[in-house]
């Protein structure tokens, strides 16, 4: 499922370091359900303001479910990650996904 991702800076652990941290929010467009003792990944590839070459970092979430459910639409799901491959912002994302295995 395609869905809508957006990017933002997050406080960092230590304050001298810029952009260590970053938070990501998912938003589902269509509700979904999903199966009992699965995991819904959330997929996203990130994109930064690097002059000349762009850098790129692909995020990965996991969020284990042990019983079945529904996720309503426009439901955000929201991460905070480490920047490992020292993005500069701004940062956008692409190719959201959000990745389940279906009741």
């Amino acid at each position: 499922m395609a869905i809508n991702v957006s990017v933002t800076n997050a406080e960092a652990f230590n304050s001298s370091v810029e952009d260590a941290f970053f938070d990501i929010s998912f938003t589902n467009d269509t509700a979904f359900n999903y199966a009992a003792d699965t995991s819904i990944y959330y997929y996203a590839l990130l994109t930064d303001s690097t002059e000349g070459t762009a850098k790129t970092q692909e995020v990965t979430f996991v969020v284990p479910k042990t019983e079945l459910g529904t996720i309503d639409a426009s439901t955000v799901q929201s991460f905070a990650f480490e920047n490992t491959e020292s993005l500069v912002a701004p940062v956008t994302a692409t190719g959201g996904r959000i990745l389940y295995v279906a009741q």
